[in-house]
C-alpha cells in the first residue's frame, strides 16, 4: 500500500496548475547521481524554502541567473529563494548545492532544476540525502490522504457537471463510434413515478463490462430549472450504486432541453429490472424511474 501511495504523491506533485502556492510540503530524495527526482516550481516574488537533512556548503552553491533573485539566503541546512518580480516565466534555471561531508559515500553535490512560472509554487521542499525515516513517510502519506479527500470533496460539491468527464461519460461526449460497447439508442425507462418532473425527448443506454451508462435529452415541467446532484441505480434486490459525477450540458428547463449523462460501476451481471433515482443539487426534488434495462 505504501509504495502505491508514494507513487501517487509524485503524480499529484507533477507540474502544478493554478495561481496559488502548492499546499503542504514537497519531499524529495537525492538520487545516486546527485540529481533531484523532479523539478522545483518557483514564482516571481514568492519564496521557496529548501530544507536539507545534512549540512550544505553555503558559500559554494551555484545558482543560474542569481542576479534575478531578490533574496538568496542560506543556513547550515536551509536555502531560501525569492525570485524578483522581473523574472520571466516559462524558463528553467539550474541550481547546484554541495554538501559539507563530501568524502562520504553519499552524493557530494545536489543538482536541481528550477522551473519558473506564474502557476503554483513549491513553497517548502524537504530534501533527503540520507535514508528517510519512517515518520517522514508517514507524514507524506497523511498529506496525500488529505489531498485525496480534498479532491473528493471538490468533486462531490461541484454539483451539476465535471469539466473533463472520464470513462463512458467522456466517450459519449467525444465520439459517436463506440466499438465493443452494448448500445440501445431507442432506450427509455418503463415508468416515471408521478408526479414526474421530466419529459424525455430521447434516450440511450450503454453497457461496457461492469459499467452502465444512460444518456437522456430532457425537459422539465417544473418552473425551477434542474441541476442533478446525485443519481442512484437500484437492482431488484435493493442494492444501490451511486453514479460518478453527473455530466449535464446545462440546466434542465421547460423552455430548453439539456443532455444528462449518468455512469455507474455496477458489480452485477444483470442487465434488466433496475430503478434509477435522481436528486437535484439541493437534495430536495427527486425523480424516480423503474423498468430500467441495459443492452
Amino acid at each position: 500500500m505504501l509504495p502505491v501511495l508514494l507513487w501517487s504523491t509524485h503524480v499529484l506533485a507533477a507540474p502544478p496548475v493554478g495561481n496559488d502556492a502548492v499546499e503542504g510540503t514537497l519531499r524529495m530524495e537525492v538520487g545516486a547521481d546527485g540529481v533531484g527526482t523532479r523539478p522545483i516550481h518557483i514564482g516571481p516574488g514568492v519564496s521557496t524554502t529548501l530544507l536539507f537533512d545534512t549540512d550544505i556548503q553555503q558559500d559554494q552553491l551555484s545558482l543560474e541567473s542569481r542576479a534575478q533573485f531578490t533574496r538568496v539566503s542560506t543556513g547550515s541546512s536551509v536555502l531560501v529563494l525569492v525570485p524578483s518580480n522581473d523574472l520571466q516565466g516559462g524558463g528553467s534555471l539550474k541550481l547546484s548545492i554541495p554538501f559539507k561531508d563530501a568524502g562520504s559515500a553519499l552524493p557530494s553535490r545536489l543538482f536541481l532544476t528550477l522551473v519558473v512560472g506564474s502557476g503554483a509554487v513549491d513553497r517548502q521542499v524537504e530534501i533527503y540525502r540520507r535514508v528517510r525515516s519512517a515518520e517522514s513517510y508517514h507524514q507524506e502519506v497523511q498529506q496525500l490522504r488529505a489531498e485525496i479527500e480534498r479532491l473528493r470533496q471538490e468533486r462531490v460539491s461541484s454539483g451539476g457537471s465535471t469539466r473533463e468527464p472520464m470513462g463512458l461519460r467522456g466517450l459519449l461526449i467525444g465520439s459517436t463510434s463506440l466499438p465493443g460497447i452494448g448500445i440501445n439508442r431507442k432506450w427509455e425507462p418503463a415508468n416515471c413515478r408521478r408526479p414526474c418532473s421530466f419529459q424525455m425527448d430521447r434516450g440511450a443506454a450503454f453497457t461496457a463490462g461492469p459499467r452502465r451508462a444512460v444518456q437522456m435529452v430532457l425537459r422539465t415541467a417544473d418552473k425551477k430549472p434542474w441541476t442533478i446532484g446525485r443519481a442512484v441505480l437500484v437492482d431488484r434486490r435493493g442494492r444501490e450504486w451511486q453514479s460518478f459525477p453527473p455530466f449535464q450540458t446545462g440546466p434542465i428547463a421547460a423552455e430548453s432541453e439539456a443532455t444528462l449523462i449518468l455512469e455507474f460501476d455496477v458489480n452485477n451481471a444483470e442487465l434488466e429490472g433496475y430503478q434509477l433515482i435522481v436528486t437535484d443539487v439541493d437534495g430536495i426534488r427527486t425523480v424516480h424511474w423503474s423498468g430500467v434495462n441495459f443492452p
